[in-house]
């Protein structure tokens, strides 16, 4: 930046003729102060100045690597991330504990205690380093779940470094009942622990270190922030050493990025452009090391630049694992699609088929270790004769890991039936479609059942509509393996009330003939939307009388509007933005509108008004 600036107050000075400045007397209290400007340039550095050497340096030495361990043996076909996968890449449900460690003397002397202020400074600037991350992978779905905690040791961790921080950390983790053999497996057995409390796909931990009264806000060594490359845990003191503990934001968003998986791109890291990282073992190609060819801001370069930027490079994105190959707006790792396993055991003489099916999610392989998927298995679900899909029921009764199984009778009457079977992920994506073609012998034909039901209400009830023999019964819910429904008696109309909830709904029916027989399930989608729209309507006079209707309805949308001008309310038309008004309604001492939406929700009348034009004054 000095030079920089010296050129241009340099290139603001008059210009010397014949060895005389060509100017009066008045230029020369600005000549001095110009001077004292290019002094200052000279030795007071600009934090935000792209600039890796100067502006970074202080972070050399924060992206640390964990120690081997040995790897988690998992059974065949399980995909689940394993206890030393805390932070694998970034994306999906992330926990994350905030721990504010609390020296009690036990062992060293205490000499810092934590304040209230401190630690609510603290834990809103990790919180709103967090936000960042989740803003900045929009396809990623994101979502963290911050904890804070103080937590008791008998060392003071400050006056440690990183030789001896296995004292403190571990010490820490103990009194939180981790006792494993060494402290880099407390930290992952403690991760693990609230990934499951949490019910998150990842997990990690932040350690706040007091530095108050620290002149450097350092620790012993010289460290103020670093973390272990893939997990299990960062430090950051509560100064961030030269950055300052009203900065510490953009530091804590840096140091993240080493949690899953992320490198530093600055000089003095002396990372390699070949270095690969992360899941999807990207390499460094933004590193300032090894004229790698590029320079890009980045939170992995220049933290103080790269923060308000919103700034990550491909290659940091990369590492943290949001790479979408095939541009189908999904981010690799979570890019997955499941497979289904199909068998069919076929009653020898008479009955109904029992199918029993597996579902595995398969990972998007990393060329860097264990494969891992944090998407789920959703549903198993079949189709008869080109029907409607049908859930079945899972073994284990929820729907909730990445696989999962089912086993079944199939509600099918006499005949030959085609059949299809597929499961969906978490993310909507199927399997391929296995088909099996079997004969049914023994029920019976299926009677005539029917189901008739709106598929829009802004109701809390609605009629169901039943057609059924006599002596059947049924059964009605909004849960498709019927958890807790009543089989009551088939009658033509049964009213349905609804919870509180508007939005898509569906409604399943199954029937049951009076030798007990249950029919399939019928699937009937509605939408609920009780509420009315919203709106804002405006008066324009130029160039031609109408109303501008800014309106907005979030579930059935905005079908009608209504005039009502003085008192007389004028018929429903069709809603438009742009309403043209007669000059007698233009001219009404009171105007108003009203909304309706396609469910027939009305809006309370909006006024509509009328902005205020200034006259145009020419000189």
């Amino acid at each position: 930046m000095g030079l920089r600036l010296i050129r241009a107050m340099i290139a603001r000075l008059p210009k010397i003729t014949g060895g005389t400045v060509k100017t009066n007397s008045s230029i020369w209290p600005r000549v001095a102060f110009i001077f004292l400007i290019m002094l200052s340039a000279l030795f007071i550095p600009n934090p935000t100045v792209s600039n890796a050497k100067d502006n970074d340096a202080p972070l050399a030495g924060d992206a640390l690597q964990p120690p081997p361990h040995q790897p988690a043996i998992a059974a065949a076909g399980d995909f689940k991330p394993s206890v030393f996968q805390p932070s694998a890449f970034l994306a999906g449900r992330v926990a994350v504990q905030l721990i504010f460690v609390e020296s009690d003397g036990s062992k060293e002397p205490s000499t810092k205690n934590w304040t209230d202020a401190q630690m609510t400074l603290a834990s809103n600037q990790v919180a709103t380093a967090l936000e960042w991350w989740r803003t900045h992978l929009p396809n990623a779905r994101v979502e963290f779940d911050l904890t804070n905690r103080i937590a008791p040791s008998g060392y003071e961790p400050i006056e440690h470094d990183l030789n001896t921080e296995g004292q403190w950390i571990g010490d820490t983790f103990r009194n939180m009942g981790f006792t494993a053999s060494n402290y880099f497996e407390q930290a992952y057995s403690s991760d693990d622990s609230l990934r499951r409390a949490r019910r998150a796909d990842w997990a990690t931990t932040i350690f706040i270190v007091n530095s108050t009264g620290k002149a450097n806000g350092r620790f012993a060594d010289g460290h103020f922030a670093y973390a272990y490359v893939g997990g299990p845990f960062l430090v950051i003191t509560s100064d961030a050493g030269p950055y300052g503990a009203n900065q510490l934001t953009p530091v804590v968003a840096h140091e993240f990025g080493h949690i899953f998986g992320a490198l530093d791109q600055y000089a003095a890291a002396g990372t390699a452009c070949t270095q690969q990282s992360g899941y999807l073992a990207v390499p460094s190609s933004n590193s300032q090391a090894n004229n790698c060819g590029s320079r890009f801001i980045c939170i992995m370069l220049e933290p103080l630049a790269a923060y308000p930027a919103g700034a990550i490079d491909s290659s940091a994105l990369g590492q943290v694992g949001y790479r979408d190959s095939d541009g189908d707006g999904t981010p690799d790792p979570i890019d997955t699609k499941p497979t289904a396993n199909v068998l069919i055991n076929q009653p020898i003489h008479s009955g109904r088929p029992i199918v029993t099916a597996t579902a595995t999610d398969q990972p998007f392989p990393s060329p860097a270790g264990q494969s891992v998927t944090i998407n789920t298995i959703t549903r198993i679900e079949y189709r008869a004769d080109g029907g409607q899909w049908l859930a079945l029921p899972p073994t284990d009764g929820a729907y909730n890991s990445s696989t999962e199984s089912t086993n079944a009778t199939l509600p099918l009457y006499d005949g030959q039936h085609s059949l299809e079977f597929r499961a969906i992920n978490s993310i909507g994506a199927t399997s391929p479609v296995t088909n099996a073609s079997v004969y049914v012998a023994g029920v019976g034909p299926a009677p005539a059942y029917a189901v008739s039901l709106p598929v829009l209400s802004n109701t809390d009830a609605i009629t169901i509509a039943l057609a059924a023999p006599a002596g059947s019964m049924v059964q009605i819910s909004e849960d498709p393996f019927f958890g807790g429904a009543r089989w009551i008696t088939a009658v033509p109309a049964i009213s349905w009330q609804f919870d509180q909830n508007d939005g898509e709904r569906t409604i399943y029916i199954r029937f049951s003939d009076p030798a007990a027989i249950d029919s399939p399930p019928f699937a009937r989608p509605l939408l609920l939307d009780r509420t009315a729209p919203t709106g804002l309507a405006t008066l324009h006079e130029i160039p031609t009388p109408q109303i501008e209707i800014q309106a907005h309805d979030a579930l059935s949308g905005v079908d009608a509007v209504q005039m009502i001008s003085d008192g007389n309310t004028d018929k429903w038309q069709p809603y438009e933005s742009l309403l043209p008004l007669t000059q007698a309604i233009a001219t009404a001492g009171h105007i108003q509108i009203r909304l309706r939406d396609t469910a027939g929700n009305v809006s309370q009348p909006l006024s509509v008004a009328s902005p205020i034009y200034l006259p145009i004054v020419i000189r």
